[in-house]
């Protein structure tokens, strides 16, 4: 582990003061930065700590997670966020959710290596997944998604897994969150989200934020799309 930076905040913090937490974060990490695909972009340790690791950590610093039950990670690739909040909090049953293949093997292969009880691989495209698995459809109190398209796109793949109350938590650059949140609130809105905010700016030159979103009514059956349609306008 790596000195913890100074912006890191949240509930979550304090667990990182357990060995056997740290333990199997480090062999998070090298499972990582060793497997046979390039998984991330991270090239040392130090880097995958504090951009992967901790970022994972201040993704939900505005909820206590140890009081959650059910999330879900879209898009896990190598288990950023999803992988790290599962060790850090047990507490929660995980599903991760990876459309490649191979990286959906990998993440089985990690979670068996880290022994983690509470977390489920399904490998497939998210809006596919949530039509398919009728007790995934609005059960999670949290979804996470990094990396996944744009806000909107994020937001449509996200909200119809989110049960009412529950919260999404979308990982921006700041440029992106400046750009991309005014044009997403219509749709935030028909998909059954309010109460949109924004962390305070994080990470190195505070270049990174958390977007939140509250969901406060139930999304309608034709959300999501299909894949060319995600994130698109929405007529009537």
């Amino acid at each position: 582990m790596f000195k913890r930076p100074t912006w890191l905040r949240g509930s979550l913090v304090s667990r990182l003061d357990d060995t056997a937490v740290i333990g199997r974060l480090d062999t998070l990490v090298d499972l990582i930065l060793k497997a046979p695909l390039n998984l991330s972009g991270f090239r040392s340790d130090e880097a995958l700590w504090m951009q992967g690791i901790y970022d994972a950590v201040q993704t939900v610093q505005e909820i206590n997670l140890l009081e959650v039950q059910t999330a879900v990670d879209i898009g896990s690739g190598a288990g950023l966020p999803g992988l790290v909040l599962a060790i850090l909090a047990p507490n929660v049953r995980w599903t991760l959710i990876e459309a490649r293949e191979k990286r959906a093997k990998y993440l089985e292969h990690m979670v068996d290596i880290l022994d983690l009880g509470n977390v489920g691989v399904i490998c497939g495209r998210a809006e596919e997944i949530v039509g398919d698995e009728g007790d995934l459809r609005e059960n999670a109190e949290v979804v996470t998604a990094r990396a996944v398209g744009s806000l909107r796109v994020a937001l449509e793949l996200s909200m119809p897994y989110l049960k009412v109350g529950g919260k999404g938590f979308f990982p921006k650059g700041r440029k992106q969150v400046a750009l991309e949140i005014p044009s997403a609130k219509d749709l935030c809105l028909r998909l059954g989200g309010e109460d949109l905010t924004v962390s305070l700016p994080y990470g190195d030159g505070e270049g990174s934020q958390i977007i939140v979103v509250t969901k406060t009514t139930r999304t309608p059956r034709e959300f999501p799309r299909r894949w060319k349609k995600l994130g698109s306008p929405v007529s009537g």
